[in-house]
Parts: C-alpha cells; structure tokens; sequence
C-alpha cells in the first residue's frame, strides 16, 4: 500500500515546496519521487499481467514517470532564472494522474482468469475431448 502512495504523497510536497518558494528542497522531493514512480508504474504493470486491471493504470503510471523526470529535469541548478511554469505544471498533472491511478484501483477488481490457466484450461479440454 505504501508504495502506492509514496510519489504521490512526494510530488505533492513538491508542490507545496514550489507554491512556498522553495524549489531545491522541490527538486530534492522530486528526485526522490522518481525511483517510487518506477516502482509504482511496474506494479501497475504486473497487476496488468495477472489481468487484475485494464493496460489503462500501467500507461498512466509510466506517463507519470516521464512527466516526473521532465519536471526534475526543467528545474535543473543548470537552468537560471527560476523554474519554469511548465515544470509546475508537469507535477500538477503528475498529481492528477495519480488521482486517476487511485480511483482506478479503488473500483472493483477485474474478474477474467490469468493468461495461464486459460492455456492450461483449453489444453485440458482438448484432450478431454481427443479421448
């Protein structure tokens, strides 16, 4: 559960970090926040691979990731004059991701079997049938 919160809870104190001015200790929470999108987006993926959600959560999962890394990569020291608004907006639309992650992991689980016991149960009704 936790791993599912952390960027999430992450790139929101980004955020408050950004509306407060402080923009290095933002990078800091984001570079932070990068490595626990990872995992959150693989998780999102085998959860797809066990047919426990639809491919939708590991796509956003991932887009979160990319949007995480433009915006830590925006705000780099190398960058002067502040940080970009669009680097602002790539953690907003992170936090609106995750919003839309929850909610979808929040709704009920997917009732189709794993990929593998559909083979193993088609395999065993042909040679039911071929005896």
């Amino acid at each position: 559960m936790a791993r599912r919160v952390l960027p999430a809870l992450l790139v929101f104190t980004a955020f408050l970090c950004d509306v407060g001015d402080k923009h290095g200790l933002a990078l800091g929470f984001l570079l932070c926040a990068i490595p626990a999108a990872f995992v959150l987006a693989l998780d999102c993926y085998g959860d797809a691979l066990e047919a426990r959600c639809s491919r939708v959560r590991p796509s956003l999962g991932g887009l979160s990731l990319v949007l995480l890394v433009l915006s830590a990569a925006l705000r780099s020291p190398a960058v002067v004059g502040g940080v970009p608004q669009v680097a602002v907006s790539a953690l907003v639309l992170t936090l609106v991701l995750y919003l839309a992650i929850a909610v979808g992991a929040l709704g009920p689980a997917r009732q189709s079997e794993p990929a593998l016991e559909r083979v193993r149960r088609t395999e065993t009704d042909r040679t039911r049938r071929a005896a």
